[in-house]
């Protein structure tokens, strides 16, 4: 009973998580002009390019991830990141100056020893007045290993190096808050338990659990700064900016 119960709350609150990226991935793709060029940075199985028919895709990922760890409990399925355009490092990407129009990388940057440096060579990439659309956690627990470096980033720093590599901010979305981080820390806690203390914690825990979701909603409505404590992650879109 308590395993099941645990299926169902890590499912919930990681499709929960999901969902909000994919929606925002997805109509961010479809609102970008037909015959567009489109580079899809660290794309992996290419989950995305479903969405970008209307657009010239491209894919590159590194290609080395192949899944099959144990992520939340659930055994991640083949990672066939091969069949990508281009493999290589995403740091130092063949392709010349202004290539792309848009180019997006999702849930990528943890995984890189050097995110700043990725950063840089997306913007070299991007034609003046193009745009990239970037998704990474704020908090995350250690996954697809061993090609993990960093659980999140925060606001602070796409500020600091966007500026660095003459990109404007024009959207920056929280994804997720403080209730819903402090909840799936609780799951965490709840599955790390052997079986007689997770039917401890069933009756602990779970009543707790469901009063932070409710919280997370409550708090939403009324807008409370609080909210921005923690977080998923970050959706940024920046815009590369004439050179002066």
């Amino acid at each position: 009973m308590a395993e099941i119960i645990r299926k169902i709350l890590f499912k919930f609150l990681i499709k929960k998580s999901n969902r909000r990226r994919d929606k925002f991935v997805e109509e961010w793709i479809q609102s970008l002009k037909s015959g567009s060029s489109l580079l899809d940075a660290g794309a992996g199985f290419q989950r995305y390019k479903k969405y970008a028919d209307h657009l010239n895709y491209v894919s590159q990922d590194f290609g080395m991830y192949e899944g099959g760890e144990i992520s939340a409990g659930v055994k991640v399925s083949e990672w066939n990141s091969k069949q990508c355009d281009i493999i290589c490092d995403i740091t130092n990407i063949p392709r010349d100056d202004s290539s792309f129009d848009y180019i997006m990388c999702n849930e990528v940057f943890e995984h890189i020893p050097n995110p700043q440096l990725a950063l840089k060579e997306l913007a070299r990439l991007l034609k003046t007045g193009g745009k990239i659309l970037i998704t990474a956690p704020f908090r995350c627990h250690s996954h697809q290993e061993p090609y993990f470096f960093y659980t999140g980033f925060s606001e602070q720093w796409y500020r600091y190096f966007a500026k660095e590599n003459n990109l404007e901010i024009m959207k920056i979305c929280q994804s997720g808050n403080y209730f819903m981080e402090l909840a799936e820390e609780l799951i965490y806690f709840f599955s790390s338990s052997n079986f007689f203390h997770q039917i401890f914690f069933t009756f602990l825990l779970l009543p707790f659990i469901l009063f932070l979701f409710i919280f997370s909603r409550i708090y939403s409505i009324t807008k409370n700064p609080f909210l921005k404590k923690s977080s998923d992650g970050f959706f940024v879109v920046l815009k590369k900016n004439k050179i002066n």
